[in-house]
């Protein structure tokens, strides 16, 4: 990790846009996101990572002298992080060694508080505990700033609803906080470390291309049984007011004009959305924007032209699966013959497609990965993510217990944790296999054949699609080939010959030998069963309140 200071802005007063004083003793805050050691499917972007700047800004608003470092954009800097009276950290769990590693470095050597959260803080937030001093849970824009002035005035920690902490040795979570219903906040950009406009020069020296983050809604009103969404986002779906998305939006389009919503599923409320998209072609903005989606907004034919006249080009449509037995496992409550419509008719309508597909599902086979890959071929998606099953978050609406038995887990470390790299023992196929699977079908997608199909066809932007992908993949697969040999070392008494685990074997042998089991996965489970019944009263002030203050 480099200390290099890079040439920013350095009127802070003019970058919070605040004349307020920050109450106590807190008064300077460094956020941070670190960059996950193997190379992913964002690994070419530059992209601020929407949760540390919201919360940043959130912050800002409230007169504190903010500054963030997202890695990729511009490395921390140990003169700013020993300055600072407060150190906040998001990270997701490929990039949580990374992190923990700082947050010691931190806490050890600046005796400086360190707050995590994020989505892996909310998951495995005992694990985070032993490198921080609290963790903020699920979304954090209140949480973060009551826990900001709960340090600064003295207030117990145990009166700051969704955040846990440890005392006696224990892990203590605080009443659940509800997501808010209003969330208009900015993201503040001048916040970030570095950020810019990024001209050519910029892109052709750091060999990324930026990606401008925006968000008009919260949650999703389906439940998937693999998805995070639930549990992150409190299972309540929420849109956010246009009028401050608009304001929004005409702040970002100094940047650059490609952007993301970073909504779990863009239009899932018909009617907002139409009058959005109204609004955005009102405004004339001119961004070039991709979505997240699902095939049901296809069957509105208006919607879809005005989807493009407000100026989205491109669709990341969560497809999951083409097998019926395994779609219904997912919950995905969506037919074969209703995505295949639903692709026709975004094609009518001119937008770019990538594919996300989960594949490792119990009613997977090597077969059905194949048959996955020729319908996304046959239905000329551009882009093709095929992802493992991940299984190991702890969830409600699973009775608290994880998608995947913990028996079936496969833990190598926090790195191999960023979707790429199989993670469990499947039931019709050994890890390896899968893990080949994934890297085949992503070569197939991207092969010189696909390439000459899509130039028969004239599909320029197929060319050009299939031609930025198969190059970032390169990167993505050189990781996951070198982890295969592990995976067969690991598996080789677990399998029969046709392929087929041994389920009673691979318990017996995780019951006496635990060592790919996930840190802290019992007390992930007891954590959340639990979790609802934390008290909601006001506390007195306890030891580890006096532990954690002693810090600012």
């Amino acid at each position: 990790m480099t200390e290099s200071r890079l040439p920013v802005e350095t009127d802070r007063t003019a970058r919070n846009q605040t004349g307020a004083r920050p109450p106590g003793k807190i008064r300077k805050i460094v956020g941070i996101q670190l960059s996950a050691p193997y190379p992913d499917i964002c690994y070419k972007l530059v992209m601020p990572d929407y949760g540390i700047c919201i919360i940043g800004s959130v912050l800002a608003e409230r007169g504190y002298d903010v500054e963030i470092f997202i890695e990729h954009v511009s490395p921390p800097d140990w003169n700013a992080i020993s300055g600072a009276d407060l150190v906040l950290m998001s990270t997701f769990s490929a990039a949580a060694r990374r992190t923990y590693e700082m947050a010691d470095r931190v806490r050890r050597d600046c005796k400086i508080p360190v707050v995590l959260g994020g989505t892996h803080a909310t998951y495995f937030t005992a694990d985070c505990l032993q490198h921080c001093d609290a963790v903020v849970l699920r979304e954090g824009d209140e949480t973060a700033v009551e826990l900001v002035e709960a340090l600064s005035t003295g207030a117990p920690l145990a009166a700051v609803a969704g955040i846990a902490y440890r005392e006696n040795g224990q892990v203590r979570r605080t009443a659940e906080r509800t997501g808010p219903a209003v969330f208009d906040t900015i993201q503040n950009y001048r916040l970030i470390r570095g950020f810019r406009r990024f001209r050519w020069h910029h892109i052709l020296r750091r060999k990324r291309v930026p990606l401008l983050t925006a968000q008009s809604s919260r949650g999703c009103p389906f439940h998937c049984r693999f998805c995070i969404v639930d549990t992150m986002f409190g299972g309540r779906y929420r849109t956010r007011r246009i009028d401050s998305l608009l304001q929004d939006l005409a702040d970002k389009r100094r940047y650059g004009k490609a952007l993301l919503f970073v909504d779990n599923y863009f239009g899932a409320d018909i009617a907002y959305t139409k009058e959005l998209l109204r609004r955005i072609i009102e405004a004339k903005l001119g961004f070039d924007i991709i979505v997240l989606c699902r095939v049901e907004i296809a069957e509105d034919p208006d919607l879809m032209t005005l989807m493009r006249r407000a100026g989205i080009s491109a669709l990341y449509v969560g497809i999951e699966s083409i097998q019926p037995e395994t779609l219904k496992t997912y919950a995905k409550r969506q037919s074969v013959e209703r995505i295949r419509s639903s692709l026709d008719a975004f094609h009518r309508h001119g937008f770019r497609l990538s594919g996300s597909f989960v594949v490792g599902a119990d009613t997977d086979t090597p077969a059905t990965i194949d048959a996955t890959v020729d319908f996304a071929l046959e239905n000329g998606i551009e882009v093709c993510y095929f992802f493992p099953l991940w299984g190991h978050y702890v969830e409600k609406k699973l009775g608290n217990r994880p998608l995947i038995p913990r028996h079936r887990a496969i833990f190598k470390g926090w790195d191999y944790c960023d979707g790429n790299f199989v993670t469990h023992f499947p039931l019709q196929m050994p890890p390896s296999v899968l893990q080949q699977a994934v890297i085949d079908a992503h070569r197939r997608v991207y092969a010189p054949s696909a390439f000459l199909e899509a130039v028969r066809k004239k599909n320029w932007t197929a060319v050009k699609e299939k031609a930025a992908n198969r190059y970032a993949w390169g990167f993505i697969e050189k990781g996951l080939a070198q982890y295969i040999p592990w995976l067969q070392e690991i598996e080789v008494d677990f399998y029969d010959d046709r392929g087929q685990l041994l389920e009673e074997r691979l318990q017996q042998h995780m019951g006496t030998n635990g060592s790919w089991t996930f840190p802290n996965a019992d007390m992930a489970e007891e954590e959340n069963r639990h979790a609802a019944e934390a008290e909601t009263e006001a506390f007195p002030a306890t030891a580890a309140d006096a532990a954690f203050r002693c810090r600012v």
